[in-house]
């Protein structure tokens, strides 16, 4: 602390304030440091973690920091692959208070790197990530045991987590909602997660003629335009009769039980 007053003073208040007399002590993360330092400081320099590859101060970090989001870095993160690591993003002695010493605003520091995410929440629907609603974090909590870093349920488990209601699980599955379908991306199949210039961050529209969403899974023949549906039906977006698009509780087709009042479940049509 007498050569290094101000490094030691840009901890106070943090978890790795040495002055706290807590389990961190500057050894901690200075390991191997040669003890002539204390006499030579000059001809032995401390070892700076930040000198270290990513891997060792990866490892060094997580001798404390044992958490999903530090260990993943270990095994799949994209961040340890480019070469990062956690010095790429954090500083301990900068005396920033950015919440996890974080070099700056999480959202400002993730945009500095990812400019084509930071472009897609400038489409006309979007998650409030740049309205300070939500975190990059909220949703990309880097668990190891998922290979699309999220969670460990998979992309729909990260979703859910704010859109309960979607989650089932339910009598009657949409396959494209769940993460064992064909793509294994559950809501990823149909929503763009940053942006969209579609409602509701659709991937496509599923609106007429050609009900994009929809029609790159279910090509049915005249099936938007049978005239058994009269012309009041005609042209009409998919999800006005199909609404439960996730998954239903009552109805094979993931239909609107209202409309059972116009006969559409009757023997010989929408019959369950």
């Amino acid at each position: 602390m007498e050569c290094h007053e101000s490094d030691a003073g840009a901890l106070i208040g943090t978890a790795h304030d040495v002055k706290a007399h807590r389990v961190v002590s500057c050894m901690t993360c200075h390991a191997g440091t040669p003890a002539k330092h204390l006499e030579e400081p000059e001809e032995y320099p401390a070892v700076n973690p930040e000198s270290l590859s990513a891997d060792s101060l990866i490892s060094r970090c997580t001798d404390c920091h044992a958490d999903a989001h530090a260990l993943n870095l270990f095994e799949r993160d994209p961040h340890r692959d480019a070469g990062l690591a956690c010095g790429s993003c954090h500083r301990v002695h900068d005396g920033n208070r950015h919440r996890g010493l974080l070099i700056d605003d999480e959202t400002t520091l993730c945009f500095s790197c990812h400019a084509a995410q930071k472009a897609d929440f400038s489409m006309p629907t979007h998650h409030p990530v740049g309205e300070g609603v939500v975190r990059c974090s909220d949703c990309h909590t880097s668990v190891a045991q998922s290979a699309k870093q999220h969670v460990p349920s998979g992309p729909s488990g990260t979703c859910t987590t704010c859109h309960a209601a979607f989650e089932g699980p339910f009598p009657f599955q949409h396959a494209a909602a769940v993460d064992y379908s064909t793509e294994e991306g559950g809501c990823l199949n149909c929503h763009a997660p940053h942006g969209s210039p579609h409602p509701r961050l659709l991937k496509q529209s599923y609106q007429a003629p050609d009900f994009a969403m929809c029609a790159q899974c279910h090509v049915v023949p005249k099936h938007e335009f049978n005239s058994n549906h009269g012309s009041q039906w005609a042209g009409m977006p998919c999800s006005n009769c199909h609404v439960d698009v996730h998954g239903s509780y009552d109805n094979a087709k993931l239909l609107d039980p209202a409309l059972a009042a116009q006969g559409c479940f009757a023997a010989g049509c929408h019959s369950n």
